[in-house]
């Protein structure tokens, strides 16, 4: 073989060799960047409409959401995370959120603009991800749209207005550590690896599995250029690289555990650490209600899932292939016709109800995003090495080997419930598992299709992931009429319930009305919303008494506060903690401080229910201290 033609068939970047299959960037045609930018701007175009269409209509004041509005507000006015205000999760979400609250104002629009920006970036990020393959443009797109058709729904998990933005900033995160980790897969450029190790340092800066996934992707690539090049002293300057990258997360956690030792950080705020009271009392049901279970059965069913989607695909697309030949279809048109009657058959399924029907309506779920995509990232990583294992290079298995380990150890604690059907809160960890079952499609209908030339196969491939894109999209379209009315405040505006917008300015206007200091005044369980529209700050430092927050060793401090701060009057919503597997609070948890409650405080009133309410009607009950004369309470809460 001359020179030439070995160099055309590998390219030598830096010290690592990169096999020719996987062409650069600079060597993609014209056509295929103009595509790629029409590409952004549709995603683009998608996420701000989907924003638009269901704007304020997210989350949840009752439970979590509000923490995402109290601590960031409570950072503005000097109060030191984790010390004053107690918090379960890496301190760059709430900083973050403190520093746009004191540029632009504390105020809603402001959350949801965060997460509008983090939307629209993961939705860019993940479609990047997906070009490093070798799929189709529709295959391409469809990861991103199948993200952006889950990431606006009227409820906690959302990327807009979520239960943590914690959450959604690492999963951010994440998915940029993973595009620059296949970008150093592809080019062996240290630049990005040092960005692959910084923002896997930013992931563990804002929630802790993110951040440990990303450094599993980051050892990877490191053991794999070891084995690749066969020196410890080729890849010195890579551990150099990534510890450089890693410093700024180290050294922040190394000033909060200056300031306050590692044990108050990541014992007495981080609940979720194993070992803390919240792991022991409430953690195995947690985690096994999110999808951390080991149940034969369920992996059996799961595996099941799995085969019966991917051959249900062969299927299809053997039968489409079949039809194609056979009327000798050469058009595009034509090919997209065909594929668009599977669409319609399975719309006129979904539109008709009856125990069959659902049955059928089963399967179509469960072809389109089987449950058992935990499985499936664990086979395609043991196939990427596999295939790996034969040329030892860097090319395109090893990348899929990559994204297989950062989606399987991301997705760990919901890998049997991964899909989008049941809770949704597997929108923060299921897109790279998504991202690997197309690819597996794609590669699925192009078998089934070798009867038909190139051309062909590939628009038939096209054909079929839009037609499951667009079906997938229709049925997880987003309901903002779930939240029917709207509730405006100092801080902005947002949908809830009926009752909780009749409800909540009255409570609000006697926090307001009835505080002396600004912290004399105790809303339990949730939500700290209230104490941000009243103007007011939490009297203790736990903010929210949730199943497992607050570890009974800790009770006694958390009166204390409650004494120092003069508390007036207690708050106590209905709140349920179904899923904790407990009854609501005093009763089924934090009974000595119920107790120590009821001993110093008398019920005085509530607010709710409204009369003709579809629903658990919401209550917060009103309780005056005992010990203190206050006055008449006359205040007219009905």
């Amino acid at each position: 073989m001359s020179p030439d033609s070995a160099a055309q068939r590998t390219n030598n970047i830096g010290n690592l060799n990169v096999p020719s299959e996987w062409k650069a960037e600079s060597e993609q045609s014209p056509a295929s960047g103009s595509t790629s930018w029409i590409a952004r701007g549709l995603i683009v175009t998608i996420a701000s409409a989907l924003a638009w269409y269901t704007w304020g209509h997210w989350g949840d004041f009752q439970v979590d959401c509000g923490r995402e509005l109290y601590v960031p507000a409570a950072i503005v006015h000097g109060k030191l995370l984790y010390r004053d205000l107690w918090y379960m999760y890496g301190p760059l979400a709430p900083y973050l959120q403190a520093l746009a609250f004191r540029i632009f104002g504390t105020s809603l629009t402001v959350l949801y603009m965060i997460g509008l920006a983090l939307t629209i970036g993961s939705a860019l990020l993940i479609f990047e991800i997906t070009r490093q393959f070798d799929l189709p443009v529709p295959a391409t797109i469809a990861p991103s749209l199948f993200f952006l058709s889950e990431a606006y729904p009227p409820f906690i998990f959302n990327y807009m207005f979520p239960y943590s933005y914690a959450a959604a900033m690492a999963s951010t995160f994440g998915f940029a550590c993973l595009y620059f980790a296949l970008r150093y897969l592809r080019t062996g450029r240290q630049l990005h690896l040092a960005l692959t190790s910084f923002l896997a340092g930013l992931a563990l800066l804002t929630k802790i599995e993110f951040g440990i996934a990303c450094l599993v992707l980051l050892g990877f690539l490191l053991v794999v250029h070891l084995i690749i090049e066969r020196s410890f002293q080729s890849v010195k300057q890579d551990v150099f690289c990534c510890f450089a990258g890693l410093s700024p997360a180290l050294m922040i956690y190394g000033w909060f555990i200056w300031k306050l030792s590692a044990k108050f950080i990541f014992l007495d705020n981080w609940i979720a650490t194993p070992g803390t009271y919240m792991m022991r009392t409430f953690g195995k049901r947690m985690m096994a209600f999110v999808g951390f279970r080991f149940s034969l059965s369920e992996w059996t069913f799961d595996g099941y899932t799995v085969l019966f989607s991917i051959g249900l695909w062969y299927i299809i697309a053997a039968a489409d292939a079949a039809v194609i030949s056979r009327l000798q279809v050469r058009s595009r048109l034509y090919v997209i016709t065909i594929v668009l009657v599977d669409l319609l058959l399975a719309l006129m399924v979904r539109m008709h109800s009856g125990e069959a029907t659902s049955v059928v309506t089963a399967i179509l779920f469960q072809m389109m995003c089987p449950q058992g995509l935990f499985l499936l990232g664990g086979f395609f990583l043991l196939h990427g090495l596999w295939k790996w294992r034969r040329q030892l290079t860097f090319s395109l298995p090893l990348a899929e080997a990559a994204l297989s380990i950062y989606a399987t150890v991301v997705s760990i604690r919901v890998m049997l419930e991964v899909g989008p059907w049941r809770g949704g809160y597997a929108v923060f960890f299921n897109i790279p598992l998504f991202i690997i079952f197309v690819i597996v499609t794609v590669r699925v209908v192009r078998r089934a299709s070798l009867s038909l030339d190139t051309t062909r196969s590939e628009r038939l491939v096209g054909s079929m992931v839009s037609v499951n894109i667009l079906l997938l999209f229709i049925m997880l379209f987003p309901k903002p009429g779930v939240l029917s009315t709207s509730l405006t405040t100092e801080y902005g505006t947002f949908y809830t319930h009926p009752d909780i917008a009749v409800l909540y300015p009255r409570i609000i206007s006697f926090m307001k009305t009835h505080t002396r200091n600004g912290r004399d005044i105790l809303v339990l369980p949730e939500p700290p919303s209230l104490y941000v529209f009243a103007g007011m700050e939490a009297p203790s430092r736990w903010y929210s008494l949730l199943p497992g927050y607050i570890d009974p060793a800790k009770e006694g401090e958390f009166i204390r506060d409650l004494v120092a701060s003069n508390v007036s009057y207690v708050l106590i919503s209905n709140r349920a903690v179904s899923e904790y597997g407990v009854d609501s609070f005093g009763i089924g948890y934090d009974q000595p401080i119920y107790k120590w409650l009821m001993d110093n405080y008398q019920k005085v009133d509530q607010f709710g229910p409204l009369a003709d309410e579809s629903h658990v009607p919401y209550i917060m009950s009103v309780y005056a201290r005992k010990s203190a004369v206050l006055g008449p309470f006359h205040y007219d809460i009905h």
